[in-house]
Order: structure tokens, then sequence, then C-alpha cells
């Protein structure tokens, strides 16, 4: 069983991959890769414990962000 404070520690750690990819994706700074980021119900979900998104690998949670992007936001519903 995890932790409150290794929860905490995955999902900052899954939400910097994130801002990472977002900053190199659409060569933006970082404050306005947090920006986005920060709007998107892949982060809600990532930060809410009860959906245990930050049970899931980055690439994965990456690839459910990706989906909403393109504008697909659904796929969060499978997890």
């Amino acid at each position: 069983m995890m932790t409150g404070a290794d929860q905490k520690k995955a999902m900052r750690n899954i939400a910097a991959f994130l801002v990472e990819y977002i900053m190199n994706d659409k060569g933006c700074s970082r404050d306005e890769a947090v920006e986005l980021l920060i709007k998107t119900t892949v982060y809600a979900a990532l930060m809410d414990e009860e959906t245990e998104l930050y049970l899931e690998s980055r690439e994965g949670v990456l690839d459910i962000l990706k989906e909403e992007l393109a504008g697909n936001p659904y796929r969060l519903l499978e997890v």
C-alpha cells in the first residue's frame, strides 16, 4: 500500500514528465506547459487519488494525455 507521500511523489513525477513532453511537443516554456497541463482532464484525474491514475506508467498517462490534446478525451474513461 502506498503512503500519501508516495502517492504525491508519483503524481508529481508523472506531472513533471507530462510537462517535459508538452514543452518539447509544443515548443513552449515550462510555465506555458504547466498552464496547458493543469487545464486537462488528465491532470485533474491524476491529482484525484480515487482514480489511482498515478499507479499507471508515465508513458501510459502520456498516451491518454496525447489523446485528450488531439481532441479525444474519452480514453480516460477506459482507465
